[in-house]
């Protein structure tokens, strides 16, 4: 773990130091020297940003390969993909935590200010720590889309992994099956967006599946990582403590409706009634899922809007059941509608720190996202 003092920064940094306050109107440096692959930067601060406005003073890591910045595997910096601002005015307790990924050879936490922005900062503390202790009482939710999305390919153990290593308490996973009837992780039922193969999984054996790279996609560290058995991914996530959300396929209706009393077996004899939730867009895969689960498991509706008869549909599932909706689509008035009647709001998928801290003001209580540390860090 590192630690440096703010006259040590200062003067590293040639910045106005006195009585105590770092005076801050260009940019900070600090590099951390000691690192893992999956280890947390945490970066924990008190600050006062003069403007209080989004867009001037921003706090970030940033990642080294081979001297040149380290891009994730949408060829972004990492400054365009997770970094997060000072953003209130008067002096405020900010914590932010970045995940290093695989393949970096250098690191280095920054505070930058632009646009005229302007921070005093009063207290700074930089580390670096294997985990982030999960606390389920505290802080806005963040919950990972399909393992790390933004830094390890989706629906991989790798990424679920790199999940828990960043302490979130919550991972979404896909739910898809194969021709001779294995329950497996997969987002879309093509294999072609994810490997290096092409073809429908529902008309591949989990063998032939297997014969293909689902993670090279991303970068040369993840190839060879297969296709994973969801009994697999559920059962890391049990003995982990992470949450699963099961994202449940359109297609577990009719014929195939036997994959969701398989999922909810899955579920049992992982000790995870109650501590899990199933979420899609189809109502046949929930309302079945309910049928078979009961109260033993939340739900989650994926949609775009949030009306009287949803609620009233949705309410008809379980005691604890929540609208998953699409970030860009929510609004004041849907989040009150939901919250009147006892339900709450999640967004999906929500890579902008501004939009997280805007719809966490309205009220929406939970985060899927691609990048952002940020599980526990927002009060």
């Amino acid at each position: 773990m590192e630690h440096y003092s703010l006259k040590e920064i200062a003067a590293e940094n040639g910045i106005y130091y006195d009585q105590g306050i770092l005076k801050l109107e260009d940019e900070l440096k600090i590099p951390i020297s000691k690192f893992s692959y999956g280890d947390i930067v945490s970066i924990d601060a008190t600050v006062k940003n003069e403007t209080g406005l989004f867009g001037q003073c921003y706090v970030g890591v940033k990642f080294y390969k081979d001297g040149k910045r380290f891009r994730n595997k949408d060829g972004l910096l990492d400054e365009y993909s997770g970094i997060c601002q000072f953003y209130g005015r008067g002096y405020r307790e900010y914590l932010y935590h970045f995940v290093i990924p695989d393949g970096v050879d250098a690191v280095e936490a920054f505070i930058s200010c632009e646009n005229g922005g302007k921070l005093f900062i009063k207290r700074l503390e930089v580390s670096t720590h294997p985990f982030v202790p999960n606390s389920p009482q505290s802080g806005i939710k963040c919950v990972a889309h399909l393992g790390m999305t933004g830094y390890a390919p989706r629906n991989t153990m790798a990424g679920f992994y790199l999940a828990k290593r960043g302490g979130y308490r919550e991972c979404v996973t896909n739910t898809n099956f194969t021709k001779d009837g294995y329950l497996v992780a997969l987002h879309n039922n093509t294999i072609d967006e994810t490997s290096n193969g092409r073809g429908l999984i529902q008309e591949m054996t989990l063998q032939e599946a297997r014969q293909y790279d689902f993670g090279g996609y991303v970068s040369d560290v993840y190839k060879g990582s297969e296709l994973p058995l969801l009994s697999d991914v559920v059962k890391f996530m049990a003995k982990s403590g992470m949450r699963p959300v099961l994202r449940l396929s359109s297609d577990f209706c009719g014929e195939n409706r036997h994959f969701l009393a398989e999922i909810y077996e899955m579920i049992k004899d992982n000790g995870l009634l109650n501590r899990c939730t199933a979420k899609a867009f189809s109502k046949e895969a929930l309302e079945g899922m309910a049928e078979i689960a009961g109260d033993t498991i939340r739900y989650g509706y994926c949609c775009k809007d949030v009306t009287r008869e949803e609620i009233a549909w949705l309410k008809t599932l379980g005691t604890d059941v929540y609208f998953d909706l699409l970030y860009t689509k929510i609004t004041r008035e849907k989040v009150e509608l939901a919250l009147e009647h006892g339900v709450n709001v999640e967004a999906w998928i929500i890579n902008d720190f501004e939009s997280i801290i805007r719809l966490s003001e309205m009220g929406v209580t939970g985060f899927t996202t691609d990048y952002y540390m940020l599980d526990n860090c927002i009060f």
